[in-house]
């Protein structure tokens, strides 16, 4: 509409959705290891890097 500005995340809601994310594969990554799925924790592991150096601002 005109005249309203459209709101995005804040900071916090955002770091902690990155959270959230980061604990999924947290556990992912920890059910591939057991399971012996190496690529899948690759995988994971890879994720979670990523949101680590989102993490970061």
């Amino acid at each position: 509409m005109k005249g309203e500005e459209e709101m995005g995340m804040t900071d916090n809601q955002y770091k902690g959705f990155l959270l959230n994310e980061l604990e999924d594969w947290e556990e992912l990554f920890e059910i591939a290891q057991e399971e012996g799925a190496r690529n899948a924790a690759k995988k994971a592991e890879k994720q979670m890097e990523k949101i680590k150096k989102m993490l970061e601002f």
